[in-house]
């Protein structure tokens, strides 16, 4: 998979790349002069449990990127005759994670935008024929996308002529978490915040964790401590917190991820009965203390979980995890934060124990030549980080 590395950096940013199946467009590589454009593209609405949501990435979307993975690789579509006007975008990224326990670099396709005018003709077909003739045919991506989005699914999870094979892998759900039970073992752990001291210790973890989880992302926490690294892009170090058992061994970690200096989800439109649900919801969502649904065109107040790490077999560590999580939420002045599990994530059992509002999503390879299937080892756990899909 390293060669992936070497052929994208390698790439001459300034080239265009031509199809005979499309003319009329071209493909091109994103500028800071496209920055501006990439905002307002991204902000595209998606539906999803009687919403409709915006992702948006404002005020820049080159910079909220670089949070998303450790080396963008955003491809435009745009008029042949006009460079400059940008009609679709695509971010095929590389990340450096942990697969079958060795660090490898996986690519992971995103952010795949189009303007309504030019859905349906060829536009698609022109970005799968850069993929097929650029980037080695070898090469798998990732996806992740929310069940709810038809159009999203019905181009990238349908076998077509000229497109990667999709590769259903695994299911995951997103927690949008307001309450959590409090487990009989909390008082036998010890959570620490974090400082610079702690950065060896906790990459250490992180390598232990390889053994357990697939596609887990390489951190590296000294990025972190410097305060300025555009992976961390939003955080700080003391947003993590370090889990401790009684013989003070270090068991479980998590951070807590505002992103909304960068990145928001707002509601653009409510359907017709949760639009008149939604008073009546509000009322019960302020006495119970769980996420109200916003108003029209605002955003939702949450934060993101990061690396919330322990063994996949340890509940009880989880169960205190996630506890703790939603403790340091409300002293941060927050309703609710999000965690996301693949379904074969022995922890996912205990989310049955907090209060959710739960998104499914589709976990996807695509390749025109490898599968995932003979390529990764199964019995690991997926992991997906809520805060970077």
């Amino acid at each position: 998979m390293n060669m992936n590395v070497l052929h994208a950096l390698n790439d001459n940013n300034n080239e265009i790349y031509r199809s005979s199946n499309e003319p009329n467009f071209v493909v091109r590589s994103a500028t800071a002069a496209d920055d501006a454009q990439l905002v307002k593209l991204i902000a595209e609405t998606m539906p999803s449990n009687g919403m409709t949501w915006a992702f948006e990435r404002y005020p820049s979307y080159l910079s909220a990127s670089h949070a998303q993975y450790h080396h963008p690789d955003i491809k435009l579509v745009v008029p042949a005759d006009d460079h400059s006007e940008i009609v679709a975008m695509m971010n095929l990224g590389w990340r450096n994670c942990f697969i079958n326990g060795r660090s490898e670099v996986l690519r992971y396709v995103a952010d795949l935008r189009m303007l309504p005018e030019h859905r349906g003709n060829k536009v698609m077909r022109l970005l799968m024929d850069y993929v097929y003739d650029e980037i080695p045919r070898e090469t798998i991506f990732e996806s992740v996308v929310l069940e709810d989005n038809t159009v999203a699914c019905g181009i990238l999870h349908n076998e077509r002529k000229g497109f990667p094979i999709p590769f259903h892998y695994d299911d995951i759900r997103t927690f949008t978490v307001s309450q959590a039970v409090k487990p009989a073992q909390f008082s036998q752990y010890n959570f620490q915040q974090m400082n610079a001291s702690h950065v060896s210790q906790v990459n250490a973890f992180i390598l232990s964790m390889k053994e357990h989880y697939n596609f887990l992302p390489h951190y590296d926490f000294s990025g972190l401590a410097e305060s300025n690294h555009p992976f961390w892009l939003g955080m700080k170090i003391h947003d993590f917190y370090l889990m401790y058992d009684q013989n003070h061994k270090m068991v479980g970690l998590y951070g807590l991820w505002n992103q909304k200096t960068f990145k928001q989800t707002r509601v653009v439109k409510y359907s017709l009965p949760l639009k008149m649900l939604k008073p009546f919801y509000n009322v019960y969502a302020e006495i119970r203390g769980v996420l109200a649904l916003p108003k029209v065109n605002n955003a939702f107040e949450y934060l993101m979980i990061h690396s919330a790490l322990c063994h996949p077999e340890q509940l009880d560590v989880f169960a205190s995890l996630i506890f703790h999580a939603k403790q340091q939420t409300k002293l941060r002045q927050k309703q609710a934060y999000c965690i996301t599990l693949a379904n074969n994530d022995p922890r996912i059992s205990w989310m049955d124990k907090t209060t959710s509002h739960v998104i499914q999503a589709k976990h996807y390879f695509h390749s025109f030549k490898a599968s995932p299937y003979t390529t990764f080892d199964r019995r690991k756990v997926s992991y997906l980080e809520v805060g970077r899909i």
